[in-house]
């Protein structure tokens, strides 16, 4: 393996976790990050990627989703996933965000949504040319928008 910092090993680490969180294999995630099976595997080990994929946090689109579920199957006559109270409770803790920090929350859950995709895609491709390509592209794109997602998560939420 090359030689990485501290720094961009904890983010490969990071990467690998959400790609395993998302039910990547090993063999993709170490195409994905450019580094060795095994390697995948031992960070697996470290950082207890299965524990983080059990108790991975809803995202805001799938509370959302949830939310209006439940809402529907009230006015259907059925017991809700969600109870009144407990929606309640997480529609007043997203109001609590500006309107600003929620379009970057929506924004970032996009990106997230779209690179997810392009995972996807690259995990399903059986063509190594076009699984290169839509790797580079996935590389670039991500680039591209960690920057853009950076500098709005600064102007937004100051440098906190």
């Amino acid at each position: 393996m090359a030689k990485y910092s501290k720094a961009q090993l904890e983010e490969m680490t990071m990467r690998a976790k959400s790609l395993y969180c998302k039910d990547f294999d090993t063999d993709t995630i170490a195409e994905l990050l450019k580094v060795s099976k095994i390697t995948v595997e031992k960070w697996a080990r470290e950082h207890d990627f299965e524990k983080a994929k059990k108790s991975q946090i809803i995202a805001l689109s799938e509370l959302r989703n949830s939310i209006l579920e439940s809402y529907s199957d009230m006015l259907d006559g059925k017991k809700p996933k969600i109870t009144p109270d407990a929606a309640v409770k997480y529609a007043r803790a997203f109001e609590l965000f500006s309107s600003k920090k929620q379009v970057l929350l929506y924004m970032f859950e996009g990106f997230e949504l779209l690179t997810d995709n392009y995972q996807l895609q690259i995990q399903n491709e059986r063509s190594k040319a076009k699984k290169t390509e839509l790797l580079a592209m996935l590389k670039h794109l991500r680039e591209t928008m960690n920057t853009v997602i950076n500098n709005l998560n600064n102007e937004v939420l100051g440098n906190d």
